[in-house]
């Protein structure tokens, strides 16, 4: 029986991707990498010329689409944003093909069915996916200043969920931001920080049973691997007892495969 495979091509500030696998088709969720970086790892994953279905994008920070355009133009895969999305990269890059799907929408593409959902962020329409692909579900939230019951409805039926655990708040606090940075940070159109993160997996798993999470979008400044995962799994011990695989996707680098039923291996994070 055919796979999903789900590749953590690069999470944070520095570029964001993830890549979606079934049958020898693609789809991309955000491609903020370096264009010729994100293809090589492209190509290692398995993508060819014509297997890349689609370019999803969340919101039009350049952390986010910084490759989109390139991708869109050289592998011929649309770009797929909501209106206010595609007019804000229209300003900076224009891809060469778009596909316009309407925030909280679905539309199918080759054997995956993709749903978009509203996030709180400081961006001009910004959204979260669904994914469903050969019988599996993956959730990709990340760039929310926090958890809405938008966001905590498309967690439920998922088996992978990509959720944002920003920052820790008092190493932001304390750290060296500018206050009007801080202030943008811990807002409810910023990002999320761990403690909210595990509240958010927590009613995931309350109300859904057992998944595995990925903990994305870390601070390179206010956060750490270490820290988010143990603050994430020390609020889940004490909250839940579902169990649940957490792990990290790392800000500069592939870090994470995913499959059903499969173990993760997570490099060291200490």
């Amino acid at each position: 029986m055919p796979t999903v495979e789900v590749h953590a091509l690069g999470s944070g500030s520095s570029g964001n991707a993830t890549l979606v696998g079934l049958e020898g088709r693609y789809l991309l969720i955000d491609a903020g990498i370096g264009a010729r970086r994100l293809m090589a790892w492209l190509r290692k994953c398995g993508v060819q010329d014509g297997s890349l279905e689609a370019i999803l994008i969340t919101h039009e920070h350049e952390d986010h689409i910084r490759a989109a355009p390139s991708l869109c133009k050289r592998l011929g895969a649309p770009v797929v944003a909501n209106r206010a999305t595609l007019q804000a990269m229209a300003m900076r890059a224009e891809p060469p093909r778009t596909v316009e799907l309407e925030t909280g929408c679905e539309f199918a593409i080759g054997p995956f069915r993709v749903r978009s959902f509203p996030v709180l962020h400081d961006a001009a329409d910004p959204v979260g996916y669904v994914v469903e692909a050969g019988g599996t579900q993956i959730a990709y939230a990340t760039d929310l200043g926090c958890a809405t019951p938008e966001v905590a409805g498309a967690l439920k039926g998922a088996h992978l969920c990509v959720i944002e655990a920003n920052h820790d708040l008092e190493w932001l606090l304390r750290g060296p931001y500018p206050p009007h940075m801080k202030a943008r940070v811990a807002s409810d159109a910023g990002h999320l920080c761990n403690m909210a993160a595990a509240e958010l997996i927590a009613q995931r798993l309350d109300e859904g049973g057992p998944a595995t999470v990925w903990l994305a979008h870390l601070s390179a400044v206010n956060n750490s691997p270490a820290l988010a995962r143990r603050t994430v799994q020390a609020a889940l011990s004490k909250r839940v007892r579902v169990p649940a695989r957490v792990d990290v996707a790392l800000r500069d680098q592939p870090s994470l495969v995913w499959r059903p039923g499969d173990t993760v291996i997570q490099r060291s994070l200490f």
